[in-house]
């Protein structure tokens, strides 16, 4: 059997302690610091990932219009509504 550790339980039971809060402005100061933090990419490297995008929701598109086409062209000789040749 695994060694299981077992942690001690305070008399108060296991109630977290109150988180304290902030003020509104030093929740503003930390989302600045935070945001300072960001990396954003350039304009060069957000066009020709939006060029990416629409070159891989293309070929998505043709590869499901394939896809479409060949299981209604299999129902259609399913049915006996088109011949197989």
């Amino acid at each position: 059997m695994a060694d299981v550790k077992k942690t001690e339980v305070s008399e108060a039971g296991d109630v977290p302690a109150p988180r304290r809060r902030t003020t509104p402005l030093q929740f503003w100061n930390e989302v600045v610091r935070e945001m300072k933090k960001v990396t954003w990419p350039s304009w060069k490297e957000t066009y020709l990932t939006t060029i990416m995008v629409f070159i891989m929701v293309g070929l998505t598109m043709v590869f499901f219009f394939a896809v479409d086409s060949a299981l209604q062209y299999g129902e259609y000789v399913l049915i006996g509504a088109k011949r197989l040749f």
